[in-house]
């Protein structure tokens, strides 16, 4: 892996980054509180966070394979822990 990328390029990661884990909690969240009104835009926004959130864990599962475990963590394991975390939490916390 090159560590020579301008700013722009690690910004728009890390912001990828911060929106899969935001998306993989908030995009359910829209397609289910829509769920079968595609008139809706909160259906359309739900599916293009999914979408994200797929995209990240592909290049995680591709950033381990090239041996980047930070990485790894940070699009495709955290993810799919954050939506657990939250549920945990309300079913301890707020039930």
């Amino acid at each position: 892996m090159s560590f020579n990328r301008d700013p722009y390029i690690t910004y728009m990661n890390a912001a990828g980054v911060a929106v899969a884990w935001i998306g993989s909690v908030l995009g359910p969240l829209f397609v289910f509180s829509t769920f079968g009104d595609f008139s809706h835009p909160n259906t359309y926004i739900g599916t293009a966070l999914i979408i994200i959130v797929l995209l990240s864990i592909r290049d995680g599962i591709k950033a381990k394979k090239n041996g980047n475990i930070s990485g790894f963590i940070a699009m495709c394991l955290m993810p799919l822990i954050v939506p657990c975390i939250v549920i945990l939490s309300f079913y301890l916390f707020w039930s």
